[in-house]
């Protein structure tokens, strides 16, 4: 995962785009299984953070890598998951939404920090709290699949894209928290993925 992050980056970087600020990924649950997690070791590093694991070797959430030793910003990344991932990884789900807050609270510059600087920006301009302007896990609302665009697409029912968005945002734009449960959040879904 973290070569695959480094490998990201130099691309956008060599293709002239300079350092990415936000970075956007659809981790699928068949994905995640097969290649043992990478890439959700992919979101981590890319946000500069490491799972953290209790004394028994379990899961337990996330930590910071410092910025001196990450030698980089720390990148935005909006996560959605399918249905199947949402299902199955609830732990990693926790981790990966503590990940985007740890970061979003850390006491860094926002020049090196865009999770914390586009979560403080959402803060100031929505009068949230922290925790709701740092979430970036999203997905469907429990026991729902998809996001029905495609169908709409193939069934041509739809006349301009802002239909085919509003369809997205609305079966999408339930984040994940650290809690693990999802809320109904499509104004910030919508914000985050505007930056992307």
């Amino acid at each position: 995962g973290l070569r695959q992050a480094n490998l990201l980056i130099a691309r956008h970087c060599a293709e002239g785009h300079g350092f990415p600020a936000s970075i956007a990924m659809v981790l699928w649950g068949s994905d995640n299984l097969k290649t043992e997690g990478a890439p959700i070791a992919q979101a981590l590093a890319l946000i500069g953070a490491r799972p953290r694991f209790d004394s028994y070797g379990r899961l337990s959430g996330a930590v910071l890598i410092p910025l001196a030793e990450l030698g980089r910003p720390r990148i935005d990344v909006m996560v959605t998951l399918s249905g199947i991932f949402r299902d199955l990884l609830p732990l990693q789900i926790k981790l990966l939404a503590e990940a985007a807050y740890l970061a979003a609270a850390a006491d860094e510059p926002e020049d090196r920090n865009f999770v914390r600087k586009h979560a403080l920006a959402y803060q100031r301009e929505h009068g949230c709290t922290l925790e709701i302007a740092s979430l970036r896990v999203y997905g469907n609302a429990d026991g729902a699949y998809g996001s029905n665009v495609n169908s709409m697409i193939e069934s041509s029912r739809w006349e301009d894209e802002g239909e085919l968005a509003e369809t997205y945002s609305r079966r999408k734009g339930f984040a994940y928290g650290r809690n693990g449960r999802p809320s109904q959040q499509g104004a910030l879904l919508q914000s985050v993925l505007a930056d992307v």
